[in-house]
């Protein structure tokens, strides 16, 4: 009987696409069984005796193989090896130890229900990663996938990561019995850099996703089994590394987009990249890239380095599988606003405003006015929540927890307005919640102005992005100019102060040093809380719109 070959299946020929998602042993983060199309499990191993296969956390893996139950057409496979994963030389190197680790593969198929096997063997003939390796390596290699493809068969897949270049692997010999190859087009540079540039530039390595594929067709690999590997991390000098997030960008940090190279970056004071990265943008580019050069589709390492939101994962959902297209999913906003209250009129110009920007913002907006009945792991699907005359009580504790999440560790980013500072025991609502009052500053509510009074805020920080295009000075119109039992400035970094003697009616209600506009910077979260908020009015005045717009701009970025 003639050994199977893969070739070009049905869902090739109908230019469908793959999305693979390697899932890790060491994280606990359950994939949406909906967002890939393949999940590779890291990692099984080679065992010591190079006869047979050791898998890492077979738990997990079993909670992995049971999402085939929400999602039947997902398929899961085993991936053996990683960097520094050893002992594939000398098991590849006798019949005798090919034989029996195929038939442990074969076996851990069987038992655990999986649809195939991926070798990360990193890499033929090299041992950079301080594993043993021969020169026979390359040829042994493809020994093993002509083994590997007859215990398997035809339903089963067989699939091997690569590195970039395309070496090591003698594919001319070997692409028969594979499906496809995820090809790791990562990793390719370090700072000054870019690990992962899609095409060739000055802040390119010297290898980019579009050479990698290049590589890999000179080498023997058809375009429709060339899975395009795509980073979910970042990588950079000192103490940029790993997963990260813009909230925290310092006052000498630059961001970057390269036109050339299709990928963001950052630089120092002196202008040299210390951080090449991925965003939404750059993700979607490459999926273009992937459907323009009809290539089999795009894998990413890996799901847990992911942001709370899933953007990432998202952003290849929606390129390859639903739109056929590069698409950059949506931006989500929570608006949480009491309604039919004496600011319903400030808050339904706050909607209208917010519903006309949804396009120009790329966002979907969720309004809810009651908090008690949040779930649990709720908030951590919106990129930010605007607190819009919604008070710091009358949250579930759930809701509560979540919040206190959400903010110090950044999982999105925030805008308050004047009720978020209703601390205190006061209206009956019951004991103060004492993490936001830290968060507002250490403040405590105290007393408001009434009637309401117009008056002139004073810009302090003229730089900061939500001031940019707003006047030294602004009249703003008919608030309640909270006052606290403490002033906030000590831990909180001031935007802009109300002059107390220009109100118009005047009060004796006063604080001496009264900011209104502030940022706490102490939080992962991008924040910013603006005390007025009362009257519809506002919104008739072009510089609060702008600085309300100049903050939407600066928290999504």
């Amino acid at each position: 009987m003639a050994l199977f070959v893969a070739g070009t299946t049905a869902a090739n020929k109908n230019n469908e696409k793959l999305v693979v998602a390697y899932v890790t042993s060491w994280t606990n983060v359950m994939p949406d069984p909906f967002a890939m199309t393949h999940i590779n499990y890291a990692f099984g191993s080679v065992n010591e005796t190079f006869d047979g296969v050791t898998v890492s956390n077979l738990d997990r893996l079993c909670t992995i193989v049971a999402l085939k139950k929400q999602n039947v057409k997902l398929k899961v496979l085993l991936s053996i090896g990683g960097w520094g994963s050893g002992r594939f030389s000398e098991m590849a190197a006798t019949e005798k130890y090919r034989t029996a680790f195929v038939a442990s593969c074969l076996h851990v198929v069987d038992k655990y229900k999986l649809d195939g096997i991926d070798i990360d063997w990193e890499y033929p003939t090299q041992g950079g990663a301080g594993i043993s390796c021969s020169p026979d390596d390359t040829h042994n290699f493809s020994l093993l996938m002509h083994d590997l493809r007859k215990a398997l068969g035809k339903r089963r897949l067989l699939t091997c990561a690569t590195v970039a270049s395309g070496e090591y692997i003698d594919f001319k010999t070997c692409i028969r019995y594979l499906d496809y190859v995820n090809v790791m087009a990562y990793d390719m540079a370090n700072p000054p850099k870019h690990h992962s540039a899609l095409y060739p530039s000055d802040i390119s390595g010297d290898m980019t996703s579009s050479q990698s594929v290049d590589a890999h067709l000179a080498n023997g690999v058809p375009a429709d089994k060339i899975v395009l590997g795509m980073p979910f991390y970042g990588r950079g000098e000192n103490k940029y590394h790993g997963y990260f997030k813009n909230n925290n960008i310092n006052a000498k940090i630059k961001e970057h987009w390269s036109e050339q190279s299709q990928v963001p970056y950052l630089t120092d004071e002196k202008g040299v990249m210390v951080y090449g990265y991925e965003n939404t943008r750059s993700l979607a580019a490459k999926c273009q890239y992937v459907i323009d050069h009809h290539l089999r589709g795009a894998m990413y390492w890996e799901y847990a380095d992911d942001n709370a939101q899933g953007d990432e994962r998202k952003t290849l959902a929606l390129s390859l599988l639903k739109n056929h297209r590069g698409t950059v999913p949506p931006r989500c906003i929570l608006v949480i606003a009491e309604m039919g209250t004496p600011h319903q009129g400030f808050c339904d110009a706050a909607k209208k405003l917010l519903d006309g920007r949804t396009d120009s913002l790329n966002a979907q907006i969720t309004y809810v006015s009651d908090l008690r009945n949040i779930k649990a792991g709720w908030l951590e699907q919106f990129h930010l929540i605007i607190q819009l005359n919604y008070p710091p009580y009358a949250w579930s504790s759930e809701a509560m927890s979540d919040m206190q999440r959400y903010i110090d560790e950044g999982q999105g980013s925030y805008i308050g307005f004047h009720h978020a500072t209703l601390l205190g025991d006061i209206f009956g609502a019951g004991k103060m919640w004492q993490w936001f009052s830290d968060f507002m500053g250490g403040i405590r509510w105290k007393n408001y102005i009434v009637p309401l009074a117009d008056g002139t805020i004073c810009i302090e920080d003229k730089a900061h992005p939500i001031m940019q295009g707003v006047p030294d000075t602004l009249r703003l119109p008919k608030d309640e100019w909270y006052t606290y039992d403490c002033d906030p400035r000590p831990k909180v970094h001031v935007l802009a102060h109300v002059d107390e003697s220009s109100y118009t009616p005047s009060s004796n209600i006063r604080m001496g040093d009264h900011p209104v506009i502030w940022i706490n910077e102490n939080k992962a979260a991008r924040n910013v809380y603006f005390q007025m908020g009362h009257h519809r009015e506002l919104f008739e005045n072009p510089y609060f719109v702008r600085m309300f717009d100049n903050a939407l701009k600066w928290t999504l970025k």
